[in-house]
């Protein structure tokens, strides 16, 4: 182990270094736990218990729960942005488009290719599922802004391929906007499907996830030729 003569750099880490490092940790705590056993049923205790931390690092990174469960949030929010923005590119990469609309026979696959890059970053670990769809909600002002923030982040990024550099219009943007909406209450009602059984003679097999994913694919094309379309 080296340490600097001011006491500041151990094994090549710096004190900034070892404070992200924590808060690193705290985050796949959170991530863990708030997927798996849910916000309210998580203390601080037991996420330092998990990320091998005592309190007092906890609340070097974040003042309370919510907070980490906000960094959570976005932390899974990122990863499903990227695993979006990825799969539409490989629609899109080999076309060269000029500016304008996107091709009609384009729509489809692009739309397809996308949700599925996102869907697919939800079902594969449904832990991120589980905190963008359910745990976050409610919980506070604060993060009730965060989530809404995001939700027009998203309608942002369709706006962004729809739109094609245009400023959209107010249909457009609402359109947008209610995509979301659309697909995030499916995935609510399939999360909660995963955690517990819903009220009896609730048809399950209805949210299966195939079925969203071709639902909410003829929606967002649908959408696109109403509102986009020339």
């Amino acid at each position: 182990m080296m340490t600097t003569a001011g006491g500041r750099t151990y094994g090549g880490l710096t004190a900034e270094d070892r404070q992200l490092q924590r808060r690193e940790s705290l985050i796949a705590a959170g991530l863990q736990l708030f997927g798996t056993l849910g916000y309210p049923n998580v203390s601080v205790k037991r996420i330092c218990t998990e990320a091998g931390l005592t309190q007092r690092y906890f609340y070097e990174s974040f003042g309370d729960r919510a907070a980490l469960l906000g960094e959570v949030y976005n932390h899974c929010v990122d990863i499903a942005r990227a695993a979006t923005l990825a799969a539409a590119a490989e629609v899109l990469e080999d076309t060269e488009l000029t500016d304008g609309p996107i091709p009609d026979d384009m729509v489809p696959a692009l739309a397809e290719q996308a949700l599925r890059g996102f869907i697919t970053s939800l079902t594969e670990d449904t832990r991120r599922a589980r905190i963008i769809m359910i745990e976050v909600v409610g919980v506070s002002p604060e993060l009730e802004m965060l989530r809404l923030r995001a939700i027009h982040g998203w309608a942002d990024l369709i706006l962004g391929f729809a739109a094609r550099g245009h400023e959209p219009t107010a249909d457009q943007r609402l359109g947008a906007i209610g995509l979301v909406g659309a697909l995030t209450q499916l995935l609510v009602d399939w999360q909660t499907a995963l955690d517990a059984p819903i009220e009896p003679g609730y048809d399950l097999e209805l949210f299966d996830i195939d079925a969203i994913h071709r639902v909410v694919t003829a929606t967002f094309v649908a959408t696109y030729q109403q509102l986009f379309h020339d």
